[in-house]
C-alpha cells in the first residue's frame, strides 16, 4: 500500500465485517458478544500462563481486553504481540555475532583504550557488551539549533562515508535541506547509507526518498512494515537517532531530523532537546550500533562484506585519541534481546547513586521497579529531582507523567514542570554529578521494553558531565516545582486522563 497508515483502516475493516458476518449467521448480538469474551478469556489465559512480558504490560493489556474487548482484541493483534517471540534466520544470527565478533577484536587490539577504573563501567560492559573508552572528545548541545550546524559540518567534511539513522526524518525545509547534502556529498564519490524506522518516518513521501535513490543515497527503511499481515511489528519500533562520519565523528541523542527539533514550529515556542558529539575510540561503538541495524533484517550471508573488506574505512584505529581524555561507554538495545539492556543499565547506574539524580524526560512512564528504585533513592536521603514537560506533545504520554507524580512527591522526589511555552524532548540523567547519560532513551516503558534505544554513558571528570550540569540547572530556572497542594486542587477529569493513561501507557 502506498499509504502505510491503510493497513490499520484495512484490518480494522476486515475485524467489522467479520463481526458482522458472525452477527448475520447467528442473528444475535448476544452471540456475537459471548464469541467476543471467550475469545477474551482465552487471551487473557494466555498473557497470564505464557506470556513472559513484564507486569506492567502484561497487566495493561489484560486491562483492555477485559474490560474493552472488541477494542482491546483489536489492539492485540494489532500491536500486542510479544517481540520475544519473533524469530530470526541463523544467516541473520550469525551476521550479527560476527560483527560483535569484529568489535570486540578491534578493542582487544588496542586495550589502553578500554577504561579498567571504574568497577560500574564494568558492570554495563557485563551487561551491555560494550566496553567504557578512553580518549574521546566529547561535547554536549543544549540547543537544537546549534546541535543541527555541527552535524551539517560534520557532513560536510566527510571523505569516505556517511551513515545516518533517524526514528523520524521529515521532508520540510530541515530534511531538504540535509537531503540536498547528502545528495551532493555522494555525488562526489562519498557512500551515503540512510536508515528511518518506517513507521516514525511514515510521513516521509515515496518522491522524497526515490529523489535521494537516484542521486546514489542508500536509503533503507528499519524493519518495514508496509502490509496488514506485517502489523504486528508496528509496535516495536527503532527510536534511535545517530550518525557517523567516516568512523571517527558520531552524533546521537533526542533530536530527530525536523524543523521543531530546531525550535522551526508553530505548537511550542523553544524545543528543547539534548545531542552529543563524540569524536574518538567510543564513536566506533556507535559504528557498529548502526551496521547492527543495517544489517539486522539482512538474510544474506554477505551482508557484512562491504564492511568487513574496508575495516581500516569504517573502523580507523589511527590518531583516534585526543587532547580531551574524556570517557564515554556506548550502550544500545531492542526489544528482541534476551534482556533489556538499557533498562537494566539505567537502573545499575540509579542504584549506585549516593548523593543524587537528575532526570529529565519528556515521557515519565516507569515500571513498578523503576519506580520504586527511584522512590527508594528519594526516601534514603539522597537528593531525586525529576524535570518533566509543563506541556506535552500527545495526550497519553503526558497524562501518563502525571499520573506517577503523587507517589514521587510523597517518597520526598523533587518534581519540575518545564515552561509551557517549550516542550522538554531531551533525554538524559545525572548521577552524583560524576555520571551523566545522553541518548534516544526514554524514562519509559517504552523504551525498556519496546523500542530499539541507545545512550551514551559519560564518566567524570569531565567537561561533557559538567556541561550536562549546567544544561539542568538552566532547565531548573525554567521549570515551576509541583506540590501536594497544587495535585489536590487538580480537576476530576484531569484524574481520571491520568489513571487511563497509566493504563494504557506501556501498551503504545
Amino acid at each position: 500500500m502506498k499509504n502505510k497508515l491503510q493497513q490499520m483502516l484495512v484490518i480494522t475493516l476486515v475485524f467489522g465485517i467479520i463481526s458482522l458476518i458472525i452477527y448475520f449467521i447467528f442473528d444475535s448480538f448476544l452471540v456475537l458478544t459471548i464469541l467476543v469474551e471467550v475469545v477474551s478469556i482465552l487471551m487473557s489465559g494466555y498473557l497470564i500462563f505464557f506470556d513472559d512480558r513484564n507486569a506492567t504490560s502484561k497487566f495493561a493489556w489484560l486491562f483492555a481486553i477485559l474490560i474493552f474487548p472488541f477494542i482491546g482484541i483489536l489492539l492485540f493483534f494489532l500491536i500486542g504481540r510479544n517481540p520475544k517471540t519473533r524469530r530470526f534466520s541463523k544467516i541473520q544470527k550469525e551476521n550479527i555475532r560476527q560483527l560483535h565478533r569484529y568489535l570486540l577484536e578491534i578493542f582487544k587490539q588496542h586495550p589502553n583504550w578500554v577504561d579498567e577504573k571504574n568497577p560500574l563501567s564494568k558492570e554495563l560492559f557485563y551487561l551491555s557488551g560494550n566496553e567504557a573508552l578512553k580518549g574521546n572528545a566529547l561535547v554536549s548541545y543544549a540547543d537544537g539549533e546549534v546541535a543541527y550546524q555541527n552535524i551539517l559540518t560534520d557532513i560536510r567534511q566527510a571523505e569516505h562515508h556517511i551513515h545516518l539513522f533517524y526514528f523520524i526524518y521529515k521532508a520540510d525545509e530541515t530534511g531538504s535541506e540535509l537531503a540536498a547534502l547528502l545528495k551532493e556529498k555522494a555525488q562526489t564519490g562519498i557512500k551515503v547509507r540512510l536508515m528511518y524506522d518506517s513507521v516514525g518516518s511514515i510521513k516521509l513521501p515515496y518522491e522524497f526518498i526515490d529523489d535521494l535513490k537516484t542521486s546514489g543515497v542508500e536509503v533503507r527503511p528499519f524493519d518495514l512494515v508496509n502490509t496488514p499481515l506485517l502489523s504486528t511489528r508496528m509496535n516495536w519500533r527503532n527510536h534511535r537517532k545517530m550518525i557517523v562520519v567516516d568512523g571517527k565523528v558520531a552524533h546521537l541523542g533526542g533530536m530527530n531530523l525536523g524543523n521543531e527539533y530546531r525550535s522551526l514550529t508553530d505548537k511550542f515556542d523553544y524545543w528543547r532537546d539534548t545531542n552529543l558529539r563524540i569524536v574518538g575510540p567510543a564513536a566506533l561503538e556507535v559504528q557498529g550500533t548502526f551496521i547492527h541495524d543495517w544489517i539486522y533484517f539482512e538474510n544474506n550471508e554477505e551482508a557484512l562484506t562491504p564492511f568487513v573488506t574496508q575495516m581500516n574505512h569504517y573502523f580507523p584505529l589511527e590518531n583516534l585519541e585526543q587532547e580531551m581524555n574524556e570517557t564515554c561507554q556506548v550502550v544500545f538495545g531492542g526489544p528482541y534481546d534476551e534482556e533489556t539492556v538499557i533498562r537494566d543499565a539505567f537502573m545499575d547506574v540509579i542504584g549506585k547513586a549516593t548523593r543524587s539524580i537528575k532526570i529529565a524526560s519528556p515521557y515519565f512512564v516507569p515500571d513498578n521497579e523503576a519506580l520504586s528504585a527511584i522512590r527508594r533513592a528519594a526516601r534514603s536521603g539522597i537528593e531525586v529531582q525529576i524535570i518533566m514537560p509543563g506541556k506535552g506533545d500527545r495526550g497519553i504520554s503526558y497524562y501518563g507523567n502525571t499520573s506517577f507524580i503523587n507517589r514521587l512527591l510523597s517518597a520526598g522526589v523533587k518534581v519540575y514542570f518545564y515552561d509551557t511555552t517549550a516542550f522538554l524532548h531531551c533525554k538524559y540523567m545525572i548521577i552524583d554529578d560524576t555520571i551523566a547519560t545522553i541518548g534516544s532513551t526514554n524514562f519509559d516503558v517504552r523504551s525498556f521494553y519496546l523500542n530499539h534505544e541507545i545512550s551514551a554513558f559519560i564518566y567524570g571528570p569531565s567537561n561533557a558531565v559538567n556541561e550536562v550540569i549546567e544544561q539542568f540547572r538552566v532547565d531548573l530556572t525554567r521549570s515551576q516545582p509541583v506540590t501536594m497542594l497544587e495535585r489536590s486542587r487538580r480537576p476530576i477529569h484531569q484524574r481520571i486522563k491520568e489513571r487511563l493513561s497509566e493504563f494504557f501507557a506501556p501498551l503504545l
